[in-house]
């Protein structure tokens, strides 16, 4: 059964408020004013004045836990609508993407063959919603990400917590914790929530068999470690160019290498020639802060891929990203909405947790030594970049699978030769 999204299921309002706590002032403001123009409000108030109330509210720059419990106690008292909590987690999925872990599948055809799915997304989710009412009670409710392209499903399945009482007001909807599908634009991979359970089996059973109609496929997990960071998995898993370039090799991703046709031929490296960086204790002093800042660029060519690096990128796609959700108070504060903070040494892809097990033989006595590498961090190689920065790794002996070449696959390192080790287990 298809649960409606005007159903009102039983919810702890102490954990709506807390999640309500998550979001931004004006996200809230904004979704008020939407609940409001779709199902009203509990007050006698009006969409209008709803909405300059909350302009109002913004302006002043109250704090979120006031318009979060007058949300809960005076807009919506009786609780809230399917269709409003699963746009409540929809949002704290973009706007809180550190809350969640992700990993990937593959579809394979008959062939053997990576098979690439071209989904009508709306007869899809119609087709999942009958396919799962068979056997639950479930609510399906998607969107497509603001900034990446992604197509996302939220489902989330429900039981009665007696099914044998004959009552139907003691028999009071339990529901599971949402699953969530992620469909990548011309890509064999989606990208899902990691649980294992029966329920996320289910789902993912139903996903299966939806893509076997036009042709028989099959959904195999990819062996990788749980990743916190939607956007990375996304670069990985999607139809992206610098899913197999990055670190050194993303200048080649974003096009970069090779002097535009417009450009300055006089500027080219081999026009120019390329300096020689000598130790800084051979350099005069007048010469010392060239040769930090050609230090650093050779740093940042290592890590980047070039010499601008990722800042500028990140720092577009968060001011573009914030410009989409309307805040009156901007036009009287443009200069705090310029102000995005993006550290130079942030990764396109950054990596949590990565292990390497470097093995080298020793010819003298045909042995071999083996050194295991174990890094935890919210930015592995960002923070190696900065400690080459500061003169405590020498840039010029870092290996390509230390400069985050591989991204997120841990592996071993045999003769200087890195190959991937497919292991399940931890988070990134």
């Amino acid at each position: 059964m298809d649960l409606t999204d005007r159903l009102i299921p039983y919810n702890d309002r102490k954990f709506v408020l807390r999640k309500l706590l998550k979001l931004p002032l004006a996200v809230l403001g904004y979704l008020v004013v939407h609940w409001a123009s779709r199902y009203g409000v509990e007050s006698r108030n009006g969409v209008a004045r709803i909405e300059a109330s909350i302009e109002i509210l913004q302006k002043r720059k109250v704090k979120r836990r006031v318009l979060a419990t007058r949300i809960l106690l005076e807009y919506w008292p009786r609780g809230m609508y399917l269709y409003q909590l699963a746009q409540i987690d929809c949002y704290l999925l973009v706007y809180r993407p550190s809350q969640y872990y992700w990993m990937s599948s593959t579809a394979w055809n008959a062939r053997n063959e990576k098979q690439i799915m071209h989904l009508d997304f709306d007869r899809f989710v119609q087709r999942l919603k009958e396919d799962l009412q068979t056997l639950y009670l479930c609510n399906v409710h998607s969107f497509k990400h603001p900034e990446m392209p992604l197509l996302i499903c939220r489902v989330q399945l429900f039981d009665h917590s007696n099914k044998f009482r004959a009552d139907a007001i003691e028999r009071q909807l339990v529901s599971r914790s949402p699953y969530y599908i992620a469909f990548p634009l011309n890509s064999p991979n989606i990208i899902h929530s990691p649980d294992e359970d029966s329920y996320a089996k289910l789902i993912l059973q139903s996903v299966q068999k939806i893509y076997s109609e036009r042709e028989p496929v099959m959904l195999r997990p990819n062996q990788i470690v749980p990743v916190r960071s939607l956007e990375a998995l996304q670069i990985l898993q999607g139809a992206s160019r610098y899913s197999n370039a990055l670190g050194p090799w993303a200048c080649y991703a974003g096009v970069s290498f090779e002097i535009s046709p417009l450009g300055k031929i006089e500027k080219h490296e081999s026009m120019r020639g390329r300096r020689v960086l000598s130790s800084s204790e051979d350099l005069p002093d007048d010469s010392l802060l060239e040769a930090k800042r050609l230090q650093h660029e050779k740093a940042m060519v290592r890590f980047k891929g070039s010499s601008e690096g990722v800042m500028k990128r990140k720092a577009y796609e968060m001011k573009r990203f914030s410009q989409r959700i309307h805040n009156p108070d901007k036009e009287s504060s443009p200069s705090e909405e310029s102000e995005v903070n993006v550290s130079k040494y942030s990764s396109l892809v950054p990596v949590e947790k990565v292990e390497f097990t470097l093995t080298k033989d020793i010819p003298p006595t045909s042995g071999r030594v083996s050194i295991k590498f174990k890094f935890r961090g919210n930015d592995i190689f960002g923070g190696l970049h900065e400690l080459c920065d500061q003169g405590l790794i020498q840039v010029e002996k870092v290996p390509g699978w230390l400069a985050g070449e591989n991204g997120a696959d841990s592996g071993a390192v045999m003769n200087g030769e890195f190959i991937n080790c497919m292991q399940k287990g931890g988070l990134l």
